[in-house]
């Protein structure tokens, strides 16, 4: 039998990976596979804190 690819095993491993963290009940969960097969997951029980630290007064150009 031949050996999988670093890719393949890399997406068993998310959907798995996946499948699981949403039957835990996780709220967010995301992930990336790079062309090398490794892989980098975001994932929380929480909402991700999406508020930025710029005021509007910040945005101003010209003064």
């Amino acid at each position: 039998m031949a050996t999988p690819s670093p890719q393949a095993v890399a997406r068993q491993t998310m959907a798995a990976l996946l499948r699981e963290a949403r039957a835990a009940g996780w709220i967010r969960v995301r992930g990336e596979i790079r062309p090398d097969g490794s892989m980098t997951v975001d994932a929380g029980m929480i909402e991700a804190d999406t508020s930025d630290d710029f005021l509007e007064g910040d945005l101003r150009m010209g003064q």
